[in-house]
């Protein structure tokens, strides 16, 4: 296959509007996550491209033929991938959109050569300290040390293998870790067959920052993590010398509500629900709907001509918004069919927006909030909006009574074939 330069996208630059990229990446590592839903287990990678950027890719089970060429190690191009905003406690990069496998991805060989692991290292400090976001996973490096016995608890109802050992770097510095199922036993083979009385490099990738009974502490998440044992490249004395390259303070991305089907919500009563400033929606503890007043100060172009994602600000900070096309309808004086011209096809061009989009620019509304558990638990950034007003109306009972179910819609919105604006 010959792919031009042009062609190629690095990771940094890929966003949801489109499908239809091309990258070209090394594949750092790759596990399978189970799963007790009907669309069955899914495939996980984590691939990297030259700038040593990452990124998680997913591939449901249908899919699984679509990726027989990623293979641990290689270099490949990967053509044709949807991306979504990436959430959550349990994040293995910190780019922030998550790669998934299509029916048209395409994966191809490269004959790109570097052998680089593009580690993201933390140095102990920073762990112990507390500075590091600990939804992102990371790499750690040090010396094992302590190794106990394994240990047979019952978790959930299950039994479950658990291992505790101390890992240390030249400047004495120790964090305490602890290790599940496969991986426990891993470890106490490997210090085994390297003689328990000698200590030895351990490198440990993709892992997750915990804290238990008040005391940091690194631990395994589900099958993600990885176990290197003295890697090539590395000793005792010099290992520290590496200078840590962390991408940890990167800010998280919601992603959408999910409703049961079959589930019947009642109309909301945005009548009775309180005024919040946007303060308090980012700071908020508990899921809630409420009205913000806020100005519109820009468009966000990341995602897919699906919904209207706006950036909205007001004298206590900034956060972004997204609106379905009926909720956006009423602020923009236009439906999406008229605006999109009955066209469905993907668009190439985010940034060439019709002017009814780019006049929301400034001006200011109200709009009914909802504070999700996304938000609230994990970080999310977005919040779903149920209506919208003008800056200066009187929310009273008759919005109540013309409010549709906007979660459901919301939660279906990328399954429909309706027509939604950016």
């Amino acid at each position: 296959m010959v792919t031009s330069e042009s062609t190629i996208t690095l990771l940094n630059d890929v966003k949801p509007f489109k499908t239809s990229w091309m990258v070209e990446v090394k594949v750092l590592h790759s596990w399978t996550q189970p799963s007790n839903y009907s669309a069955g287990d899914s495939l996980n990678f984590i691939l990297a491209d030259k700038t040593g950027v990452k990124i998680h890719c997913t591939c449901k089970k249908v899919f699984f033929p679509r990726v027989k060429r990623l293979q641990l190690g290689q270099w490949r191009f990967v053509e044709n991938f949807s991306l979504t905003a990436a959430a959550g406690k349990y994040r293995a990069t910190s780019h922030k959109y998550k790669m998934a496998i299509l029916s048209n991805s395409n994966v191809t060989k490269s004959t790109l050569e570097n052998d680089d692991k593009f580690l993201s290292l933390a140095s102990f400090t920073e762990i112990i300290s507390g500075s590091l976001n600990s939804n992102f996973f990371i790499d750690v490096i040090g010396q094992a040390i302590d190794i106990g016995d394994i240990q047979v608890i019952h978790v959930q109802g299950k039994e479950t293998k658990k291992l505790q050992l101390t890992l240390t770097d030249t400047e004495d510095n120790q964090i305490p870790c602890c290790l599940w199922d496969r991986f426990a036993e891993q470890m106490l083979y490997t210090s085994k067959v390297a003689q328990l009385n000698k200590n030895f490099l351990c490198l440990l990738r993709f892992a997750k920052i915990n804290v238990y009974q008040g005391q940091v502490q690194i631990t395994n998440a589900f099958d993600s993590f990885a176990i290197e044992i003295n890697p090539a490249g590395f000793d005792v004395e010099d290992y520290l010398q590496v200078i840590p390259n962390n991408e940890q303070a990167l800010a998280t991305v919601g992603h959408e509500v999910a409703i049961p089907k079959g589930s019947k919500r009642l109309a909301d009563k945005w009548s009775v629900y309180p005024e919040r400033s946007i303060l308090d929606i980012i700071m908020a503890t508990e899921t809630e709907k409420c009205i913000v007043k806020d100005t519109i100060y820009a468009i966000d172009t990341d995602y897919a001509w699906f919904k209207l994602h706006l950036l909205i600000k007001d004298d206590t900070g900034e956060t972004k918004v997204m609106l379905l096309d009926t909720i956006a309808e009423p602020i923009l004086g236009v439906s999406a069919e008229v605006l999109l011209d009955g066209s469905l096809e993907e668009v190439q061009d985010p940034e060439d927006l019709p002017d009814a989009i780019n006049e929301l620019i400034g001006k200011t509304f109200k709009f009914g909030v909802y504070v999700g558990k996304d938000n609230v638990d994990y970080g999310a950034d977005i919040f779903n909006i149920g209506k919208t007003w003008s800056a200066d109306a009187i929310i009273s009972i008759a919005d109540d009574e013309n409010t549709e179910d906007t979660l459901t819609t919301i939660a279906s919105s990328d399954r429909s074939t309706g027509q939604f604006m950016h």
